[in-house]
């Protein structure tokens, strides 16, 4: 009798990722298995990344062996920086944090409104965004970054 090995699935984003993906790793194999899967495809060497879960900026051990528990309802991140310097920008003002690439749109604008930041009206904040900087781009035409994707993205 055949036993079949099943794939695990994980919900990835990276560098060289346009959006969040699902990759299917084999059962029993380590972290370094998803590092390798997004590395390829983004075409840059898998020794040079790590893996990061969404939000967190501390790699997870490419050793550890990848389980359903683990992995379920996370998003994880590759990338070969451990930290993105990002910059934004209000009126006048600029201002500028490092940030792990999987941190969310959303985690970098709520820094940017509080008191660490530019300090914004609590009554006002949740109405901001975030958009990329491009001078060659009027206000008016700039889109809204999704505030769940990853700055590393």
């Amino acid at each position: 009798m055949e036993v079949e090995i099943a794939d695990i699935e994980v919900m990835v984003e990276g560098e060289g990722l346009a959006d969040v993906e699902i990759i299917r790793v084999p059962k029993g194999r380590t972290a370094r298995e998803i590092v390798a899967t997004v590395a390829l495809k983004s075409g840059f060497l898998a020794e040079e990344a790590v893996l990061l879960i969404e939000d967190s900026d501390v790699p997870v051990d490419l050793t550890l062996v990848i389980t359903e528990d683990i992995v379920d309802g996370k998003i994880h991140h590759v990338h070969r920086a451990k930290q993105i310097s990002v910059k934004v920008f209000y009126k006048h003002l600029e201002k500028q944090k490092h940030f792990p690439p999987s941190a969310r749109v959303q985690l970098v604008l709520d820094w940017a409104v509080s008191k660490d930041g530019f300090k914004i009206d609590a009554v006002i904040a949740p109405d901001m965004e975030l958009a990329l900087h491009d001078e060659k781009i009027p206000d008016d035409q700039k889109k809204a970054l999704p505030k769940n994707a990853h700055i590393g993205r």
